[in-house]
C-alpha cells in the first residue's frame, strides 16, 4: 500500500541475471559462521535473534529441512543485501536477488574462494603483496 507522498517505491519484477540459488546462499553462510571465533557466534545469535542451535546445525551441514527465510535473515545479517523470490507463482523454488551486479559479482568472488579452500581475507592480503 501507497502513503500518500509515494515514499514507498513500487516492486519491480526481479532481474533474474541477479539471482544466486538457495544453495549457494546457505553455503556461503556456513563458510562465514566458521569463521567466527569460539564462543563468538552464540552472542552473534543472541544479538540478532537468531537460532544458535540452528545456525550451529547449518554450519556443520546438519540442517533437516530447508530453512530459507532464515538463510535470508541470515545472509542480510552477514551484511549481504539480497531479497527472496519464487521463480514461479507456484514454484517452491527460490533465489536469493542482488539489488545491482556489483554486489552479485563480489558475494560470487567471495564464494568461489571460500569454495577453493582460500578465505577472501587471505586472498585480499596475498594481492596486495604481489603489488
Amino acid at each position: 500500500m501507497y502513503s500518500e507522498d509515494n515514499t514507498i517505491p513500487p516492486l519491480g519484477e526481479p532481474d533474474l541475471d541477479l539471482t544466486i540459488t538457495y544453495e549457494d546462499g546457505l553455503r556461503y553462510a556456513a563458510y562465514r559462521l566458521k569463521m567466527f571465533g569460539r564462543g563468538e557466534l552464540k552472542p552473534f545469535c543472541d544479538a540478532r535473534g537468531l537460532p544458535y542451535t540452528t545456525l550451529v546445525n547449518l554450519k556443520n551441514g546438519n540442517l533437516k529441512t530447508e530453512e530459507i527465510r532464515l538463510v535470508l535473515r541470515l545472509l542480510r545479517h552477514l551484511d549481504v543485501p539480497v531479497e527472496l523470490t519464487r521463480i514461479a507463482p507456484d514454484s517452491n523454488i527460490h533465489r536469493f536477488v542482488f539489488p545491482n551486479r556489483e554486489l552479485l559479482d563480489k558475494f560470487q568472488a567471495t564464494l568461489k574462494c571460500f569454495d577453493g579452500g582460500v578465505s577472501p581475507l587471505e586472498k585480499s592480503k596475498h594481492e596486495q603483496s604481489k603489488s
